[in-house]
């Protein structure tokens, strides 16, 4: 076994000059169908805070003109108040098989501590979900065959097998009620999205189309929850109240519109689409049903994108020139930023609870580890240091695209 690794700072990125204009357009109308747990000693140091003096933007762009909103049905979000306990949730290697960790601290230091959250000795334990409150956390394992959900605490004492089927049940995310689950499962011959107390065990099926309903994201609000599906020939964007059964179709095109993420702001979501050839990201204002093409013009692959605690800004990871690099983009300003510039792949980015620091998985140390790095660009630093691969981090509630490594 190698000897730990002494955590590093590397060179803050050079920054490229501006080259892209942003581009807005209206998408078609779109029509409705319907145990206790324990305290953390330790928390992070303190913050970074972003530049003082605005960071050069890789891209500055240019906002086209909004066209005139379609009609969509009143949709009212309200976010739920979200605390945060500052510490990393991650996928690791080093115990040999896949678990899910949580880091306090930055590993090296004096004060970090590991908690082993997942505790399995041979399963394969993937996409966490932290409860808005962080007092549980959610994720799935194929520890009993085939994949099911379950459910510990913020330090794992504790194991909690939720779903009992002989199906899979996959891709877990908090309500903003801290007691509901959703997620998707297999169990009627296609994917189709459910819900789960996790106090009473109550489920519920949420979708029943005969189509593939899949990647369900909380709202800010525990009325709604996006999702994809490819009821319509190709994968769309919908929207579906839990309240009321309206089932919203927000995307309406011969490509492919995936993986919807919802803003902590209640505002926008946030896809990929893959109309021009490769995945763009797409931003979607709720309320003008306007959608925003941040990444227009590049001919590579975005992906990963996750918004920060207040839903002004996102991450994601993208490649161009030949290297995956992170990016961060503020909505207030039209401007992105490079914020990692290593010549091998970062990816999988995810917001601290403060939003001033953003962490990413990095193969710049030879395995995978997780690395920091100010929102707006700045010297790359490692959280964690050990020589087995930890990638696909969450720092704060409830999940990202980012954070499952999608």
């Amino acid at each position: 076994t190698r000897p730990p690794k002494t955590p590093t700072n590397t060179t803050p990125p050079n920054t490229p000059t501006p080259t892209k204009t942003r581009v807005t357009k209206t998408p078609s109308p779109t029509n409705t169908t319907p145990p206790e747990t324990p305290t953390p000693t330790n928390t992070l140091p303190a913050q970074k805070t972003p530049p003082t003096e605005t960071a050069t933007p890789t891209e500055a762009r240019e906002k086209s003109p909004t066209p005139e909103p379609t009609e969509t049905p009143e949709i009212k979000v309200t976010p739920t108040p979200m605390m945060c306990i500052e510490y990393i949730v991650f996928h690791t290697f080093r115990d040999g098989d896949l678990e899910i960790y949580r880091l306090d601290g930055v590993e090296g230091s004096d004060d970090y501590q590991l908690y082993n959250l997942s505790k399995s000795a041979t399963s394969e334990d993937s996409r966490p979900s932290r409860a808005w409150n962080d007092s549980h956390i959610a994720f799935e394992s194929n520890r009993d065959g085939n994949i099911e959900i379950y459910l510990t605490d913020s330090v794992g004492s504790f194991q909690q097998r939720l779903t009992n089927t002989t199906a899979n049940n996959i891709s877990p995310m908090f309500l903003p009620d801290n007691e509901t689950i959703v997620f998707q499962s297999d169990r009627n011959g296609n994917w189709d999205i459910f819900s789960i107390n996790i106090t009473t065990g109550e489920e519920r099926q949420l979708t029943t189309d005969s189509a593939d309903d899949i990647y369900p994201f909380a709202s800010p609000s525990p009325e709604w929850i996006a999702y994809q599906s490819n009821r319509s020939g190709n994968a769309d964007v919908y929207m579906l109240n839990l309240v009321t059964g309206d089932d919203i179709q927000i995307t309406r095109d011969t490509t492919n519109q995936i993986h919807p993420a919802w803003s902590p702001s209640g505002k926008y979501l946030a896809y990929l689409s893959d109309a021009e050839g490769h995945l763009d990201l797409i931003v979607y204002d709720i309320e003008t049903a306007t959608e925003t093409n941040l990444t227009e013009g590049d001919d590579k692959d975005a992906d990963n994108h996750s918004w920060s605690p207040e839903g002004m800004r996102i991450a994601y990871q993208s490649t161009r020139n030949s290297e995956l690099d992170v990016y961060s983009y503020d909505l207030r300003t039209d401007t992105e930023y490079l914020l990692s510039e290593f010549a091998g792949a970062d990816s999988s980015p995810t917001w601290n609870c403060g939003g001033s620091l953003i962490s990413f998985t990095s193969l710049r140390d030879g395995d995978a580890n997780i690395l920091a790095v100010p929102w707006q660009g700045g010297a790359n630093s490692n959280l964690t240091i050990h020589p087995a691969t930890d990638k696909w981090s969450e720092w704060s509630p409830a999940k990202e695209h980012g954070s499952i490594g999608q």
